[in-house]
């Protein structure tokens, strides 16, 4: 028989909104489904339930359940509200316009998407014929300067977009949200010796998102399924597995297998293998993952010596310093008892690079130029045992360290866009 909240609750209760008492007494219904149903009502009140809740988590005249399902629901508010403060849902537009001015239709998306729209180089006497319905911002964008020789867009660093006079590459290109993914480049390469005529192909993919979102320079890409026009499903493998990382913010150097590339975080190379000789397209899907940080919170190791061990949860940090100019590394390991999905992964997005700073006995901070050195086989697995960071500090190094801080993610929201392309000509 269901137990009534109001006597464990007290007068505390009797202040809490109607729907949030009817709630918290259906939490502890005899049914289940009316339980769970209950749950995902308090969470949905937001901020509004957690007094309540919070009452219920830590009364010791609470049931265990109870206790659970108060303490699940609280951690799901507070991950929504940080989530709500780095990412929203942006509007969708619809656009019909027949020959009509240019100007006059970026006017019109503006307003619709709550985005600035620089025109200042379109010409006034440009006029548009454009139909399309409930679709993301920047694939409205792709379809107004789409086939233009003189019409191309581009963000801008505060979230604005502008209009620019140069020539709109029509890659291929799968719009989800706030986020795009495009094909950037494709090539194939064709053998016919003695035994077999073979086909390979590399397609390398580049991930972007609407720039008044902040999630982590890097995107984690992948492709989930390839297949031919002769209905062969093919092999993939990334180009840059197996291999390691170098590079500053904004700009890897991946090294592996003979090949070298100058990549931006955001994309990435896939060789596909396997394909008919006959072959004349492929079709590709995956999905794009961004992530956005939740918890940043400084670390600080207070007068580090040589080496130090810091213990961050779910992952162990080392720091070891030698030599003079101080050559400082930072590694990140994990730990057995670490269950993060992905771990090696996501440590390129919960680290900042750029925050490493250490200070001295005077309290000078001096940074470093922190990179990824090749050890271990990083951003590749859930399994990876560690990744490293290095960089040179230029400091008197007869005054003593009073400590070294850097900045770390404890949680992050992450976002997937799934992306397909079909039927993609072979070069």
């Amino acid at each position: 028989m269901m137990r009534t909240l109001f006597a464990v609750l007290m007068f505390a209760l009797f202040q809490q909104d109607a729907a949030v008492r009817d709630l918290l007494q259906k939490l502890e219904d005899d049914r289940v489904e009316t339980r769970e149903q209950a749950q995902k009502g308090l969470a949905a009140l937001g901020e509004a339930a957690l007094p309540a809740l919070r009452e219920v988590a830590e009364s010791a005249q609470s049931s265990g359940e109870l206790k659970l399902r108060a303490a699940a629901t609280i951690r799901e508010i507070e991950l929504n509200a940080k989530a709500a403060k780095v990412y929203r849902e942006p509007a969708r537009v619809t656009l019909k316009a027949s020959d009509k001015p240019l100007r006059a239709v970026l006017d019109d998306l503006s307003r619709q998407a709550g985005v600035a729209i620089d025109s200042s180089s379109v010409n006034e006497k440009t006029t548009l014929t454009l139909d399309a319905a409930d679709v993301p911002l920047m694939e409205a964008m792709d379809l107004i300067c789409r086939g233009q020789a003189e019409r191309n867009w581009e963000w801008k660093d505060d979230g604005s977009l502008r209009l620019a006079r140069e020539r709109h590459v029509g890659y291929p290109a799968s719009h989800s949200g706030p986020f795009r993914v495009r094909v950037q480049s494709m090539n194939a390469d064709r053998s016919n010796d003695f035994k077999a005529r073979t086909v390979s192909v590399t397609i390398v993919l580049q991930a972007e998102w609407d720039r008044r979102l902040k999630p982590s320079k890097i995107v984690d890409l992948e492709v989930s399924k390839a297949t031919d026009d002769q209905g062969t499903l093919l092999e993939v493998t990334p180009v840059d597995a197996g291999t390691f990382f170098r590079g500053g913010p904004g700009v890897q150097i991946r090294v592996g297998g003979g090949f070298l590339q100058d990549a931006a975080e955001n994309s990435r190379t896939f060789a596909f293998r396997g394909l008919q000789p006959t072959a004349t397209s492929v079709s590709i899907e995956g999905t794009a993952r961004f992530t956005f940080p939740l918890d940043q919170r400084e670390i600080k190791v207070e007068k580090p010596g040589t080496s130090e061990n810091k213990d961050l949860g779910d992952t162990m940090v080392r720091l070891t310093r030698s030599g003079t100019p101080e050559n400082w590394t930072i590694s990140f390991h994990k730990p057995v008892s670490s269950t993060t999905p992905g771990w090696g992964k996501t440590i390129g997005q919960r680290f900042d690079p750029d925050s490493f700073v250490v200070v001295d006995q005077d309290g000078a901070e001096f940074s470093a130029n922190l990179r990824t050195v090749g050890r271990g086989r990083q951003f590749q697995d859930a399994n990876d045992a560690g990744i490293w960071y290095q960089g040179v500090v230029q400091r008197n190094t007869a005054k003593t360290i009073k400590e070294v801080k850097f900045r770390f993610v404890d949680q992050t929201l992450i976002k997937s866009a799934p992306f397909k392309f079909t039927t993609l000509a072979l070069p």
